[in-house]
């Protein structure tokens, strides 16, 4: 079959994109858990100072506002998805990329982004 034919199941995808918010995520969570639990650990062991205090409700409202964000961009990437692939039903021409990997980088990419800006502003 033809590379181009959107009927054609060999697709040569490439490495993820999405390889690259696991990697951010699997590589920097650990020293931001680390980091905060012994924050925590510390300000239980005493009395929590109102830094202490705003740490612990800056990690809850992130989480959420992160969770929010990823559901949009899935949502948005979903959509996306299916109109390329109904203009490549309709052109008989493939889209580039892999849609399935677009979809879940969107979801990983507002998690990541705020481990990254955890562990910047932790690790002074």
């Amino acid at each position: 079959m033809h590379r181009n034919d959107p009927f054609s199941f060999v697709a040569d995808f490439g490495t993820p994109k999405s390889v690259a918010e696991l990697t951010t995520l699997a590589t920097l969570s650990p020293f931001v858990i680390a980091s905060r639990v012994g924050q925590l650990w510390f300000a239980m062991a005493t009395a929590p100072t109102a830094r202490d205090k705003a740490e612990a409700t800056q990690m809850v409202s992130e989480k959420m506002a992160a969770t929010g964000e990823a559901v949009i961009a899935v949502q948005t990437a979903m959509a996306k998805a299916v109109g390329d692939a109904v203009i490549s039903s309709i052109t008989g021409r493939r889209q580039p990329g892999n849609p399935m990997d677009a979809v879940f980088q969107a979801g990983l990419r507002p998690y990541s982004k705020r481990v990254r800006s955890n562990h910047r502003r932790l690790s002074r």
